[in-house]
């Protein structure tokens, strides 16, 4: 077996940071190891290791969507092809590790059934015939846009909606593929019954894109709903009266078991509600994701896909729905630019919208936190933690990521130096 030694670092665990060395013993980590003796060390002094970003929410970048295949944007249309397919896989698994990406999901939009279909099944092929030894390990499928609220579908199309049903479901998978699913209480006993079948079937289930009240939420949560899917995004319905426990924001806020998404480009949310959000949740309850679409890493600036037109912003930072004021079309949101705006917006004192002012983390606190976020909630909700992912402890798997952190006048630059995915060095900066 091989060992490499990550000496100087510090360390980021659940517990806090940590000035140790780290061994990585095959796939598995080794605190301290001083003595240990490894073929080969690394000096990383002044640098930060985290546990490698796991995105659960993130449809595709560099022209590759999940939904749709491969996008031409000379002719404005997508290859939608098993060759197509495979190699969109593989291109963006070795892409996300420049990001600081060790595991990821993929998510699917509303879409026509045979749609959905294909893309699960060529996901199915690529899982079952593939070693994954290029870059990130793509773990499933997240079924987003299928069981959503049409009122509150935002830049999903509504032609593409359907009930919340059981053979609905095992028609557009029957592969063992999809491993998070959004199915919104509102429907009632219908989404019950679903959100029962698909729990019972080992399927994490969120809901997203909803106006149930709280009530519903709750009796979605018993049936196993675990977490809200980007939380006050997609839109999340809201109420200020006293009926049925209020709307699903009253629920995801005082319903202490679930967790929240939270999409952290600054556009999404204000990063005054993010500091509210963090403070009502507590830190062991957010989960930072992307929703990434396939513009991202690409020079594309406007598209249309599954009936929806959007634009990417003048600043290039947001998509917005070009029919649709004011709403939001994915993202082109990275784990390590979400990382970094988080790490500004906590080490700094922010005015909040229903707290009047949040004080500023600690350095050390604010990364302690927001690797929680990025990387050990995700995989608590999923249960890759119980696997050992989503850590950095002895015993634990070797998915790790390297970051350069450094300040520029005020703000603080988060650059991923290296990705280590089962123990071995999948990117690295010096290498480029």
């Amino acid at each position: 077996m091989s060992k490499l030694k990550l000496k100087n670092a510090t360390l980021i665990t659940e517990a806090g940071a940590i000035k140790s060395d780290l061994v990585i013993d095959n796939t598995r980590l080794r605190l301290g190891g001083q003595s240990i003796d490894c073929e080969r060390t690394i000096d990383l002094a002044g640098k930060y290791i985290v546990p490698g970003f796991v995105d659960i929410h993130f449809h595709g970048l560099g022209l590759f969507d999940f939904t749709m295949g491969r996008y031409n944007p000379d002719e404005d249309v997508f290859d939608d092809t098993a060759k197509a397919f495979d190699a969109g896989f593989r291109a963006t698994s070795k892409a996300l590790v420049r990001h600081g990406v060790t595991s990821y999901y993929i998510a699917t939009f509303a879409a026509p059934i045979d749609t959905l279909k294909k893309c699960f099944g060529y996901l199915a092929d690529y899982m079952l015939s593939s070693e994954q030894t290029e870059g990130a390990k793509l773990l499933g499928g997240l079924l987003e846009g299928s069981f959503i609220n049409p009122q509150m579908a935002g830049a999903q199309n509504p032609d593409f909606l359907f009930e919340c049903s059981r053979n609905i479901f095992d028609n557009i998978e029957d592969q063992n593929t999809i491993k998070l699913a959004n199915v919104v209480p509102d429907s009632g006993d219908d989404a019950i019954a679903l959100i029962s079948y698909l729990t019972k079937k080992g399927i994490v289930v969120g809901a997203g894109h909803t106006n149930a009240t709280s009530e519903q939420f709750a009796c979605a949560i018993e049936a196993g709903l675990k977490y809200c899917i980007h939380f006050t995004n997609g839109p999340t319905g809201s109420s200020f009266k006293p009926f049925n426990g209020g709307g699903a924001v009253e629920a995801v806020l005082s319903l202490d078991s679930v967790y929240a998404e939270l999409i952290a480009d600054g556009y999404h949310v204000n990063p005054a509600y993010i500091r509210d959000i963090i403070n009502r949740k507590g830190s062991d309850r957010i989960i930072g994701v992307t929703d990434c679409m396939f513009i991202a890493d690409s020079d594309v600036r406007q598209f249309n896909i599954a009936g929806v037109k959007a634009q990417l912003s003048d600043n290039g930072k947001f998509i917005y729905a070009c029919d649709k004021q004011n709403t939001l079309a994915g993202s082109v949101l990275t784990m390590d630019r979400g990382f970094e705006n988080m790490l500004n917006w906590l080490v700094s004192n922010v005015q909040g919208i229903w707290i009047k002012e949040h004080k500023a983390l600690s350095f050390e606190q604010a990364l302690t936190n927001i690797a929680k976020f990025y990387s050990t909630n995700p995989c608590k909700l999923t249960g890759l933690y119980e696997h050992g992912i989503g850590l950095i402890a002895d015993g634990a798997q070797a998915d790790l990521c390297v970051l350069d952190i450094t300040k520029i006048g005020s703000a603080y630059k988060v650059a991923v130096d290296k990705t280590i995915v089962n123990g071995s060095i999948v990117y690295d900066k010096e290498e480029l």
